[in-house]
């Protein structure tokens, strides 16, 4: 209770302090950065997601910024031959506030994507943005292959959205819990209930022959659920892969790619890191526990 208080004091910490336990989760605040921590988690026998910082852009010069950003991740990824891919959010690229521009902009990137044999995974925001999203999935999807989406478990729509893009021949899809605030009437609330949709609809996939799921969780007893899963139905390699933040559940991390499952690592960067920075240690108020510790400590 003590830790989950602190949280609410953040914002009277000083940045450089935030900065020093943001590094857990954040690569830097550069493309140079990131990529050399796609090279060390590639060494380390996994791939990698790199994630450009910044959501709800309010004109177009950020979106352009953030395009052109992804678009130089592509080629680097490439020269330096990494196992990474691209996850954007449509906020970024200007959904709110010109839909045109965002349409434009992912077609670029996608396009870039499929030329260098890479793949951009959109994603998923709050329930405000979903239709849009998956209406957005299914255009880019009709010219390219290499572009996925995601869906949230604890949305009550979402097993409906995923047996049409299994109709659709769509679902190349990453299934998470869903972080975003949203009411009891679109989504379920109870932890247990969430882990049920989310074991249902995992199924639901493997069982719906989906091209690929990326099991995006960092919950242990999903993870159990999702190993049993694959055991039961023989699901490949090749049809799914474990996913997981940055500098989160490393042991885990460890053990599922020490028994040869694929794994891959979302990879935030940029210089958009305090907001980022600021949802992770409210998601985890232990370590905001460990910011005012340092604080006080470096006080006395």
């Amino acid at each position: 209770m003590l830790n989950r208080a602190l949280v609410t004091l953040l914002p009277l910490v000083p940045r450089p302090l935030v900065w020093r336990v943001s590094k857990r989760y954040i690569a830097g605040k550069s493309l140079e950065a990131a990529l050399d921590c796609v090279r060390t988690l590639n060494e380390q026998g996994m791939s990698a997601t790199l994630d450009v910082l910044g959501e709800d852009t309010a004109v177009a010069e950020d979106a352009v910024k953030g395009r052109d950003l992804y678009l130089a991740a592509l080629e680097a990824i490439e020269k330096a031959h990494l196992d990474c891919n691209i996850s954007v959010k449509l906020s970024q690229m200007g959904l709110r506030f010109d839909p045109e521009l965002c349409r434009s902009v992912m077609r670029d990137l996608v396009s870039s994507a499929a030329t260098r044999g890479n793949f951009v995974r959109i994603d998923m925001e709050d329930a405000t943005a979903t239709q849009i999203t998956l209406d957005l999935y299914r255009e880019l999807r009709r010219t390219w292959n290499c572009v996925g989406t995601v869906v949230q478990a604890y949305l009550k729509r979402t097993p409906e959205d995923v047996d049409q893009l299994l109709k659709e021949g769509l679902a190349t899809l990453r299934l998470c819990k869903g972080i975003y605030v949203e009411s009891q009437a679109i989504a379920f609330q109870g932890k247990e209930q969430i882990r049920i949709a989310y074991t249902e609809i995992l199924r639901q996939l493997f069982e719906g022959n989906s091209a690929k799921v990326g099991i995006a969780t960092h919950d242990r007893p999903l993870v159990e659920a999702a190993l049993a899963m694959i055991k039961e139905l023989e699901i490949p390699p090749e049809r799914y892969e474990f996913q997981m933040l940055l500098g989160v559940t490393e042991s885990m991390r460890q053990e599922l790619v020490t028994a040869k499952h694929p794994l891959r690592v979302y990879v935030p960067f940029g210089e958009e890191w305090y907001a980022y920075s600021s949802r992770r240690l409210r998601e985890n108020p232990q370590i905001a526990g460990h910011v005012f510790r340092n604080l006080f400590r470096r006080s006395s």
